[in-house]
């Protein structure tokens, strides 16, 4: 494929939102017009040959399908990538593309697999089709490269619960496109209503509804069609019209969607004295509309006219609470320090802890929990949830309110007399839902809208009956019945429907739901935080990763996947068998005797141990150079050889093979402990100390907050942070210059910025998790570093960082298991040896822990510590990106991926030339002298995370034992070819 570009890609759902938004929304919101963009100046824009608009709005239910087809009249390759937020009650229910000019349905595939594939399949240079949900309400679609001067067809289904106001439904038809479109059909059948549906826009002239069965239909065609908005349809409800029921069988199982009018009565509640306020100020509560906020805490106040407040703020950490006093309705005090908030670090809403004084909350959140991973607290009183933001967990705040005898109110949709009443009133709601017919009861919310409430359900007869009990606001109790009939209005929806309300159900306590969720979303097609839709071109990519494809290519997938799964099993029993090969061959380098004096003395030593044993050295070293041509080649980077001549260290002596002796004896693990303890006294005679580079950002910014006073230096830093809010380095270099001067927490609360800029990015969560390693505070890694595995666990990384993080932070035994999972899998040949470097971790933290450890699940083949004198480990932030760690002895001999065997006795691993590292530096006894630690940075074929390359360097002297001493410095690269002196040891 030609080189990538990004395309801002800006599909005409989010115009719906965006319509939306504009047109009736009480909340100002700063959409702009969609328009498709292309990076390079000199490019046509995208043309957009036809859209089909297909709508069903069927009470409170409605689904809308966009068919487009795009024309790039250019001469290069467009890929297409979009992130973008639906409103509270949209989902996106199924995604096509065009295939090699025919359509072809996504499929449903686990989350963390599809992301996996995707990036696998581009590295073949054949690229799939992605969509997928970050947090909330909130997706991204990478889709396949627009052909040059070719066409490319996407179809998405969005389902949604319809907002509500007064006696009214709000259906929202996009059409803000941006740019003419060449031919436009619309076609939408709106059921159960009475009433002919009115424009409320003038998107489209001379719009007609066409009365047909229980309904209108309305149907439109343009040619060369302009428009900057969203056309909105209100649509009368009347609650006499009666409910409306849609059923569908699917799988064997009939679905039901009620939409049940109730009549609901309100009375005033009373509000107590002392009151709690969570206040998210965190750096995303910037985007939350605080005018809103304000101007319902100001009629919360009044009524309450006298009160105690007790306000905590919740970044990545709750802060101590603040006591203000609420005096006839005056709460300026309080008001004045929301007012100066500023927001700043991650959302941890978890770190929150209830007082028992106080007898209800108030959560001010756009809900997006960022950092951490325990669950909510248990409140014992009532909690109402806020949002005004627009990019919210909506599912989330109404679930943890609802749970605690309170309400979610969404500022972004109701109008605020309606926010009012939903805080300061009671009104009648849903309190139990029972038949003897039919199971499995959803609701969206028990307290009506508009006056009706939806709920679905399983039918298990023919005919059920439901009954409703419902609470009015002085306790009483009353039952409402519906019947519902398999045989009615049946509706192509219903079903999935129904599991996108279950699904919402679930998602208020993700972390206890996850599997329920992930088979709900392959069973039904659903894009959730647990699965997402894929498409691939190739039969062989979908029988490669086990991806059950569409119906039409299910011959073929069934007999490409009975041949691949002998060659799998075949794979996954060598596996462990290489593994043990390859230890013991590390094994017999660690218990062999280099010299230590200079190589020119020692020449002729050398030549005779040449001659002594020429066949087996000539036998290792050709097996490592084709294993390393190999990696190189698959990588799709370079060939070593070509490296090597291109980028190669200046002359050093010639790197001698990884000869074994004639014997070696691996011990068994109680003799490995003998050993490591002799290993560890010896050792510890050796004295070395380690200089690191101190590494400082050249950026204006960064000068003027190491020239700053303490005292005003966060200050200065919410300065310069308006400017540099989607800049991960100005975060990196900011915390850094809290941590230098000693504010740490401060220093943590910068950093943590970084897990709220792009939701669920791993790269960045890396970059993360390792400078709060470097900061020493293991603890607050391990959520960050779990997120991550939960994310990518196809990648070894991900077990290694977190299995380093519960060692850092004490917890042997999960730290071994973590990391015998990067040993024992088998992965991707662009991670090589990475499991011999993550051995000699887990077998230090064996050796050395402080407690008994379980290592009966681990081969007992493999546990043996080696302990070192020096060793060094280097890891970055960026895929598909090439750095080489070298490391010049005393001798003046340099150890890189060229000579992985120094006259001493350095060790170099094999090249990491796809990403991440680690590559590991390792010696067993060290001679006198300096050891000069390097960086070069090779190349890549990406654009990197941060703009430049992240690098982490880990220093350790006595490696393995009980004297080991680490050191961490981090710092980035910025161009290719570049080296970079990191620091040194100095061995005495």
């Amino acid at each position: 494929m030609n080189t990538r570009r990004l395309l801002i890609f800006v599909l005409c759902l989010l115009a719906s939102s965006q319509g939306f938004a504009k047109s009736i929304l009480p909340i100002q919101q700063i959409w702009q017009p969609p328009r498709l963009v292309i990076a390079s100046s000199t490019d046509t824009p995208v043309q957009v040959q036809s859209v089909r608009l297909t709508g069903d709005v069927r009470g409170r239910h409605a689904w809308t399908e966009i068919d487009m087809t795009f024309y790039n009249p250019n001469r290069r390759v467009l890929e297409g990538e979009l992130q973008f937020p639906l409103l509270d009650g949209q989902r996106i229910v199924s995604f096509a593309m065009d295939v090699n000019g025919a359509l072809r349905d996504a499929v449903p595939v686990e989350k963390a697999k599809g992301q996996a594939v995707f990036e696998d399949v581009i590295r073949g240079r054949i690229d799939p089709g992605l969509l997928e949900v970050t947090q909330g309400n909130n997706f991204k679609l990478r889709v396949y490269p627009i052909p040059a001067q070719g066409v490319k067809r996407v179809v998405l289904r969005i389902a949604e619960t319809l907002v509500q106001q007064g006696n009214r439904n709000v259906y929202r038809l996009p059409l803000a496109f941006g740019d003419r479109i060449g031919d436009l059909a619309v076609d939408v059948n709106v059921a159960g209503t009475g009433a002919v549906p009115r424009a409320t826009s003038r998107a489209i002239n001379g719009l007609a509804f066409i009365p047909q069965k229980n309904g209108f239909r309305l149907q439109v065609n343009h040619r060369d069609f302009a428009s900057d908005t969203t056309a909105t349809l209100d649509i009368t409800t009347i609650s006499s019209f009666g409910t409306v029921i849609s059923t569908q069988t699917f799988d064997g199982r009939t679905y039901f969607i009620a939409d049940v009018p109730l009549q609901s009565t309100e009375t005033s509640r009373a509000i107590p004295n002392r009151v709690g306020i969570i206040w998210d100020s965190s750096g995303s509560g910037a985007a939350r509309d605080h005018g809103r906020e304000f101007a319902l805490l100001d009629r919360y106040f009044k009524k309450m006219r006298n009160g105690e407040i007790r306000l905590t703020r919740i970044r990545h950490d709750a802060e101590p609470v603040q006591v203000f006093r609420v005096v006839n309705g005056n709460w300026q005090a309080l008001r004045d320090a929301l007012t100066a908030t500023a927001y700043d670090g991650a959302t941890n809403l978890s770190a929150f802890v209830p007082e028992a004084a106080v007898r209800e909350y108030l959560l001010f959140s756009d809900g997006l929990n960022t950092f951490g991973d325990a669950p909510f607290a248990n409140i014992e009183v009532a909690l109402f949830a806020v949002s005004a933001a627009v990019k919210s967990d909506a599912t989330y705040l109404r679930n943890i309110s609802e749970r605690h005898g309170g309400r979610f109110i969404d500022l972004t949709l109701d109008a605020a007399a309606g926010a009012v009443r939903a805080l300061l009133m009671q009104s009648t709601h849903v309190t139990h839902v029972a038949s003897d017919g039919a199971t499995q009861f959803v609701m969206v919310s028990p307290y009506p809208q508009g006056g009706r409430v939806l709920i679905g359900g399983v039918l298990n007869e023919s005919q059920a009956r439901l009954r409703l009990t419902l609470a009015n606001p002085v306790g009483n109790a009353t039952t409402r019945e519906i019947d519902v009939s398999a045989h009615g209005n049946t509706s192509g929806t219903a079903a999935t429907q129904w599991a996108q309300l279950r699904v919402a159900e679930l998602e208020g306590e993700y972390a206890f739901n996850r599997a329920e969720i992930r088979r709900l979303g392959n069973r039904f097609k659903l894009v959730t935080r647990e699965t997402s839709l894929i498409v691939l071109d190739r039969i062989e990519d979908y029988a490669r990763f086990e991806i059950l494809p569409p119906t039409e290519l299910r011959a073929d997938y069934e007999r490409v996947v009975a041949h691949m799964a002998g060659q799998r099993r075949a794979e996954r029993k060598s596996h462990l068998d290489n593994i043990v090969r390859l230890f013991e061959e590390k094994a017999r380098w660690w218990n062999r005797d280099f010299p230590k004096d200079s190589p020119v003395k020692k020449e002729a030593k050398i030549a005779l141990a040449d001659r002594i044993a020429p066949v087996a050295a000539g036998a290792v070293m050709e097996r490592r150079a084709e294993a390393d041509r190999q990696r190189a080649d698959s990588a799709g980077i370079r060939e070593l050889s070509k490296k090597a001549s291109s980028n190669a260290p200046p002359a050093s002596p010639a790197p001698h093979g990884l000869v074994p002796p004639p014997e070696v004896t691996i011990k068994s693990p109680l003799q490995a402990q003998s050993a490591a303890k002799s290993d560890i006294d010896s050792s510890a005679q050796m004295s070395a100390t380690i200089r690191l580079q101190k590494w400082q950002a050249d950026a204006p910014y960064a000068a003027r907050m190491r020239g700053a006073a303490a005292v005003d230096l966060y200050r200065v830093y919410l300065d310069e942070k308006p400017g540099y809010a989607n800049s991960t380095a100005f975060f990196l270099d900011a915390a850094d210059v809290f941590f230098d001067k000693g504010q740490v927490d401060l220093g943590t609360r910068v950093l943590t910025n970084l897990a709220e800029m792009d939701l669920e990015n791993r790269h960045i969560l890396r970059i993360l998790g390792y400078r709060l390693m470097q900061a020493k505070q293991p603890a607050l890694a391990i959520p960050v570093f779990k997120k991550v595995l939960m994310l990518s666990p196809e990648e070894p990384q991900s077990y290694r960082d977190l299995g380093l993080a519960y060692g850092a932070d004490k917890q042997p035994q999960k730290a071994i298991d973590s990391l015998y999972e990067v040993v024992i899998r088998p992965w991707h040949n662009r991670f090589p040896e990475i499991e011999l470097i993550t051995l000699a971790e887990l077998n230090s933290i064996v050796a050395n822990a402080d407690v008994a450890l379980d290592t009966r699940a681990i081969d007992a083949r493999l546990l043996k510590n080696l302990p070192l004198d020096l060793r060094a480990v280097m890891t970055w932030d960026a895929d598909n990106t090439d750095i080489d760690l070298w490391v010049t002895d005393p001798n003046g001999e340099r150890a890189y991926y060229g000579n992985r065997l120094t006259y001493q006795g350095g060790r170099m691993s094999l090249d990491f030339t796809g990403g991440y590292g680690p590559e590991e530096f390792s010696l067993k006894t060290a001679k006198p002298g300096k050891y000069k630690v390097e960086a070069n940075y090779f190349g890549d074929r990406r654009q990197n995370v941060t703009g430049a390359t992240t690098l982490s360097l880990k220093f350790s002297t006595h490696f393995g034992s009980r004297h080991q001493q680490d050191q961490i410095v981090t710092m980035r690269l910025k161009d290719k070819r570049e080296v970079i002196f990191v620091g040194e040891f100095e061995v005495k």
